[in-house]
């Protein structure tokens, strides 16, 4: 059929005024990523249709346990009009205001989602956090703005049979010998084989248990028999000492790097029945974790134990040895990071390049969880 000019000019129009309602806004089921006039703008200029999100853990003026690994919980936005993907944008800011982190963080599923903030917090400073909706360049309407507090750190003590020490602070309540460096938050490290930090008990602990977080040595460490902790009876030459304790990462000297040994000895250096030795093991020990060293001693046993991370954390060496009905009283009671130099001199000395925190002294008990944490630890619960 032969086609009129006029009925080919209807159908035109007809044509482009299809494509021009298409072209219109609102035909599409997707939200626009353009920004709307300034008179479209939402709550505090936000340009996305979304509610706020709301808050949950911390809750506004908390204090949290920990200075690392903080979960931030947000309540997730939803609504029927919401068919695409939400990111949540997450502000945390010190008390100054200067920005600590701004992540965004894919919404999860379900009621709400967590995000872990990683920075190191300054021990009882204050802190504050927010969280809004984003989509394609667009953002919804800051939640409102919680405040949370970092943890204070307990004081150090030494009381009786018992010593507490947190070493991240930038003091002790022992006695430093050797260059030491102290790293806030952190902990103190070991600059050389002569250095040490220790502690004298005012009442002889026979049973008990010793522990403190240790990382930076592994088996490239400059040493041969370094020690990472030791005890004595009063000073003197500690190989010797009728009441040695001492807990080695054997360094590069020595004829197999890495290797973990112990050795107590219970009231005579100079008869074998009363030194006890643990077996030796190489230990595949990186400088970047954090290491739970602990002994603990009563009179019929002995144990050495290393934990990456903490106390509840990957047993990287564990023994126990049957020890001599002699009780171990030495008087009086010496506690060591590292040790002093010995006969061997400074290659048998301490692990150089350590670093230490949490130290624990106690009589038979659950080590408590501290708030530059043991990493996995759980809370303190004493038998």
């Amino acid at each position: 059929m032969r086609t009129t000019p006029a009925f080919a000019l209807v159908s035109g129009a007809l044509i482009l005024a299809v494509a021009v309602a298409c072209s219109q806004p609102g035909t599409s089921s997707t939200p626009s990523p353009t920004a709307p006039a300034s008179d479209d703008l939402g709550p505090g200029g936000s340009t996305l249709k979304v509610p706020a999100p709301t808050l949950q853990s911390p809750a506004n003026n908390a204090q949290v346990t920990t200075t690392t690994n903080i979960s931030l919980v947000s309540g997730n936005v939803a609504g029927t009009n919401i068919t695409f993907p939400i990111t949540l944008e997450y502000e945390v800011r010190t008390a100054a205001g200067t920005l600590l982190a701004n992540p965004r963080v894919p919404q999860a599923s379900g009621s709400s989602t967590v995000w872990v903030l990683p920075n190191q917090l300054d021990t009882s400073a204050l802190y504050t956090w927010r969280v809004r909706a984003t989509y394609s360049g667009a953002f919804g309407p800051w939640s409102a703005t919680f405040t949370f507090k970092a943890p204070d750190i307990p004081p150090s003590y030494i009381r009786g049979n018992e010593i507490f020490d947190s070493l991240t602070d930038g003091k002790t309540v022992g006695t430093v010998f050797g260059s030491v460096q102290w790293l806030p938050g952190v902990g103190v490290k070991m600059l050389g084989q002569g250095s040490r930090i220790s502690y004298t008990l005012p009442v002889t602990l026979q049973e008990g248990t010793f522990s403190m977080m240790v990382k930076g040595v592994d088996e490239s460490n400059p040493g041969d028999k370094s020690k990472i902790m030791s005890m004595q009876e009063n000073g003197g030459d500690i190989t010797a000492n009728d009441y040695r304790m001492t807990a080695e990462l054997r360094g590069r000297i020595y004829v197999t790097p890495g290797a973990v040994q112990a050795r107590i000895i219970t009231g005579d250096a100079g008869d074998e029945e009363h030194i006890h030795d643990t077996p030796r093991l190489v230990v595949d020990f990186n400088d970047e974790d954090w290491f739970l060293w602990r002994v603990t001693w009563r009179t019929d046993l002995f144990t050495l134990e290393v934990r990456r991370g903490g106390p509840n954390g990957q047993v990287m060496y564990s023994s126990t040895r049957g020890t001599s009905t002699r009780a171990y009283r030495p008087i009086p009671h010496v506690i060591h990071i590292g040790a002093p130099i010995g006969r061997a001199g400074a290659i048998d000395a301490t692990a150089a390049g350590m670093i230490v925190k949490n130290l624990w002294v106690s009589p038979l008990q659950t080590r408590p969880s501290f708030p530059f944490p043991d990493v996995l630890a759980s809370p303190s619960v004493r038998r």
